[in-house]
């Protein structure tokens, strides 16, 4: 297959290389008044007559330029530097000359009035800071394509199976649409709505709070973001797309993206539904406010496991939480769920979903005074997903290996409005207000089957077998304020900005369970049987508000000092009812005092801090420090037990920034943190909701450190279109709260969280990217992957060091050359486990995906796409070692006048081999999964394109107008 590839590229190298000249034009720029050689001035050549950029450089120290490999042709030298007349000559490259040598071009001083041809920046790349803007003109996109689409062809991008996009390795967590929110900036909505051809430029930088961009303090909570910047041609009219489609096995996808743009107002309307597991919002809106804070979460409603290595055992959890310290390496094509603590939240990567949601979102500048921007936002979810797994358990002296088949079923709606109001008072005063509400419901049903072994002394014998059938659904709400009062003095770089927030929470749910059970001994004889019919009720609710402030005071031209201080007061009370089966009245009234629990927590605190900022030409830094008082107390008015713990959390903070050149910066983070236990890892209270995993806290649990490093790279050579992107973090950890897993007899587990050392991790990212010479719409990117972390466990009394290492190389080449759009792909992962208790358990494996995507435009409007993944995995379990092909496939034909219409017959998976199987590496296990997915389907699909502009349909004379040229 390599060697296809190879006997391809050559081929097309070759291809593109055989038609055209090699021609050449130089020259140098010079100052007519002052005589000065003019460096970094831009040189564009543009075609003629339709004015379309074909190169362009910089010119170097001493005013010279060159631009090379022009095919034959007629053409126009533009020479522009900033306060200086732009500066045209034509020009023609043939077999008889193939070189232009301009010698000096002398050039005027600009004056008022002067009306010219200018360029648009036609740059692919522009490095502004710490943001990175890519030309979306200059990287070339197949038809009807969406943002998505776009992202791919991006240097130092990338977008996962499921839609996730990352950005220099980072995971992108919100997306802008012109600086303003888009459906509460969930990424999905934005990339997968909205068409290409509509985004001018997009921009990669990292985000931060409202206070941090107003007084330009950073406070640690950046995050990587996208804004999508429109193209002014689409900021007037209607323009979206509305399509339906039907196939085999009654799949059917439809849907409506439109966008309402006039002036400052502008609304965008989705509608969609399919049962083809394209969900296209992000796992947040399925968690709703069961993911809030202080709601408990999904996993603490469902009684079942935890998150981040807390005391909860996960579903049949094997001793850790349900994602603490956990690695997970995912294959496979089109899913459909994500399965935590046994509840299928229906998310992409296992399941079949059908789905539909439906939003709007709405902003606009009512007055000078006053923006307003906010969307409404439903979704419906019901996925049905069976699940098998293998997990190998790790004990002091021996290793117990679970074989569990899961079938479920669930359903979820959830409700979302958000809005953003920016009242600005005058030019010193503005007020921002921010309310947020969330109702959600959720059913669910599970029929889990789980068979353990114990493997001791090189032998095998089954220690119990055990079905658990569960029925849960529940529904709440989550309401939340943030209102932001901020003011800027007279004096510059003073400011002072005053935060005040609150939120309500309420939770209801209900989880009906049987469990059979049956345990044996190591000669094979049956010891017990167990059966539970139980039903668990749980109520929370939490009332949470915050206030604090900011000032900020310049004490010298480039010198800034921040003071800030933040009260939180967190009241969330917990009642929680278990009741068995009475056989002789078959309901459930016979309270279980054992798993019974009612609690009253509080959270309280004081946090004043301080940062100092310095901001030079070519570098800023900032120091910072701030220290918390905590006051953390539980009540456990159902045991009579109460808990009390008081903290003093530590918070420094450091950052450099380094600007070599306006296409080179370096960057480079430190932060230091604090955290307390958790109120549920102190409780001690023993938890036999999920048995023979029980849990129980640790009141004697201690407060754990955790520091943070993070350096990155970004280099764009702006001459040869090379870009050099890297990302390396280290973090380590102090007391960190990790989990006591204690194997008692009859296969039962007890988890306990304890405080350990020796954690730490680090993780590099490196991409790079070029043109190829060779390749006129040829270009290369490479992105190489390196991880290594130590986590810790405590198993059976004995401490437990989990190691892995993890490589990876993405390899891709993209070619785009008149009516074909070409990629071909690969990635290749590797990773390492070791345990430091049972070096037997320890492991490698490897995964491969190659990959090669398609689109070539045909005669008489038709459009011809395809993509292949082939993917092929060694080291697994028995039965996970699955090679396979997706292949997918379409022809579609435009129709209708100025093509807004498309017919587009399609199949998915056309080998019939679609799988989804991945490994979870944890603390004290390795897990292998595989779940039922998508298989071979046709289908039938109509789209009509919506552009009018005005009123009108957009002139095709508009759409030529941004290829090359503007009027000033």
């Amino acid at each position: 297959m390599k060697k296809t590839y190879f006997a391809l590229l050559v081929l097309i190298s070759f291809s593109a290389s055989a038609q055209k000249i090699s021609g050449t034009v130089k020259g140098s720029l010079q100052d007519s008044t002052s005589a000065t050689l003019l460096s970094d001035a831009t040189v564009s050549v543009v075609s003629l007559p339709d004015s379309s950029l074909i190169s362009f450089t910089l010119t170097r120290s001493n005013g010279y330029f060159e631009i090379k490999n022009l095919a034959a042709g007629n053409y126009l030298l533009v020479a522009s530097f900033s306060g200086l007349q732009t500066k045209k000559k034509a020009f023609t490259i043939s077999a008889e000359k193939a070189t232009e040598d301009f010698s000096i071009i002398k050039m005027d001083r600009a004056y008022k009035g002067m009306q010219e041809v200018v360029i648009t920046d036609q740059s692919p790349v522009k490095i502004n800071g710490d943001t990175i803007s890519f030309n979306a003109n200059m990287f070339k996109t197949k038809p009807n394509a969406t943002v998505e689409d776009l992202l791919k062809k991006l240097p130092g991008m990338q977008v996962e199976k499921d839609g996730t996009v990352k950005a220099q390795g980072e995971t992108v967590q919100k997306v802008y649409v012109d600086g303003k929110e888009f459906f509460n900036n969930d990424p999905k909505l934005a990339t997968k709505n909205l068409s290409a051809d509509m985004v001018d430029a997009v921009e990669v930088f990292d985000d931060m709070s409202e206070q941090a961009k107003f007084n330009k303090i950073d406070d640690g909570s950046r995050t990587k973001a996208l804004n999508l910047k429109l193209k002014k041609d689409k900021k007037k009219g209607v323009f979206g797309k509305v399509y339906a489609g039907y196939g085999t096995d009654k799949r059917y996808d439809a849907g409506l993206s439109t966008n309402f743009f006039k002036g400052a107002t502008q609304t965008s309307v989705i509608a969609k539904a399919n049962n083809t597991s394209n969900i296209g919002f992000t796992l947040g809106d399925m968690l709703g406010m069961f993911n809030g804070p202080g709601g408990g979460g999904i996993m603490g409603a469902m009684g079942g496991g935890s998150l981040g290595g807390s005391s909860g055992s996960g579903s049949f959890g094997g001793g850790s939480g349900a994602m603490g310290g956990m690695n997970m390496i995912r294959a496979g094509g089109s899913g459909g769920g994500s399965n935590l603590g046994g509840f299928n939240l229906g998310s992409t990567g296992g399941g079949v979903t059908a789905s539909s949601q439906v939003g709007i979102n709405y902003r606009d500048t009512w007055s000078k005074y006053f923006e307003v921007n906010g969307s409404y936002f439903f979704n419906h979810a019901q996925t049905e997903n069976d699940r098998y797994s293998f997990r190998q358990n790790i004990a002091a002296d021996s290793s117990i290996n679970t074989a569990d088949r899961t079938y479920s079923k669930t359903r979820n709606n959830n409700h979302r409005f958000n809005l953003n109001m920016v009242y600005t008072i005058d030019s010193f005063n503005s007020i921002i207000y921010q309310p947020n509400l969330n109702f959600q419901s959720s059913q669910s049903f599970s029929d889990d089957t789980l068979n353990s072994a114990v493997v001791k002394n090189g032998s095998s014998y089954t220690n119990a077998e055990n079905r658990t059938l569960t029925n849960n659904s529940g529904d709440g709400y989550n309401f939340s304020n943030n209102l932001i009062w901020r003011k800027r003095f007279r004096k510059p770089g003073r400011t002072l900005s005053v935060n005040v927030s609150n939120t309500w929470s309420d939770n209801n749910r209900d989880a009906y369970s049987i469990i059979t059970s049956r345990f044996y001994t190591p000669n094979g004889f049956k010891w017990m049987d167990r059966l539970s019919d139980f039903v668990t009720r749980t109520e929370s609710n939490t009332n949470n508000y915050s206030a604090g402030f900011s000032y900020t005071e310049p004490i010298a031209r480039d010198k800034v000092m921040e003071f800030n201080y933040t009260h939180n007061d967190n009241h969330s009370n917990s009642d929680r009812k278990t009741f068995n089966k009475n056989i002789a009245s078959g309901t459930y009234d016979a309270l279980v005092d054992s798993l019974t629990n009612r609690f009253e927590n509080s959270n309280i605190y004081d946090r004043i801090g301080t940062n100092f900022r310095v901001v030079k030409k070519k570098y800023n830094y900032q120091l910072g420090f701030a220290v918390q008082q905590t006051s953390l107390e539980s009540d456990n008015l159902s045991k009579g037990k109460n808990i009390l713990q008081k903290n003093t959390n530590l918070f420094p903070t450091a950052s450099f920034n380094y600007q070599f050149q306006r296409s080179r910066s370096l960057r480079i983070n430190y932060r230091g943190r604090t955290a307390q236990p958790t109120i549920s890892q102190l409780q001690d209270v023993t938890d036999y909701s999920s048995y023979p995993y029980i849990s129980k806290g640790n009141p004697s649990l201690t407060q754990e450190f955790s520091h943070n490093v993070t350096l990155s790279y970004n280099f764009f050579d702006m001459i040869k279109f090379r870009n050099l992107f890297a990302f390396v973090t280290y973090s380590t950890t102090q007391n960190k709260i990790a989990n006591a897993i204690q194997n008692l007899p009859g296969g039962v587990q007890l988890t306990s969280p304890v405080n350990v050392e020796g954690v730490y991790a680090v993780s590099g990212n490196f991409n790079i990217g070029f043109p190829i010479k060779q390749m006129k719409g040829g270009n290369f990117n490479a992105t190489s992957r390196i991880g290594y972390n130590q986590d810790a466990s405590i198993v059976d009394r004995i401490k437990n060091f989990t190691r892995n290492l993890s490589l990876g190389e993405d390899l891709r080449l993209s070619y785009n050359k008149d009516k074909l759009d070409l990629g071909i792909s690969a990635s290749i992962s590797y990773n390492q486990v070791k345990y430091s208790l049972q070096e037997r358990n320890n492991t490698s494996y490897f995964m491969h995906v190659y990959s090669a995507d398609a689109t070539y435009t045909l005669p008489k409007n038709f459009i011809l796409s395809t993509d292949f993944d082939y993917t092929f995995n060694t080291g697994r379990t028995d039965g996970f070692n699955q090679n396979y092909a997706i292949w997918n496939g379409s022809i579609a034909k435009q129709v209708l006048k100025n093509k807004r219409g498309e017919i587009k017959a399609s199949v998915f998976d056309i080998l019939n081999q679609n799988t989804s199987v991945y490994r979870n590496v944890a603390q004290n296990y390795i897990e292998d999964v595989q779940n039922s997915v998508l298989k071979r389907y046709f289908m039938l699909t109509f789209t009509y394109n919506i552009n009018r502009m005005g009123g009108r349909s957009m002139p095709p004379m508009m759409e030529r107008a941004t290829k090359g040229i503007r009027l000033n």
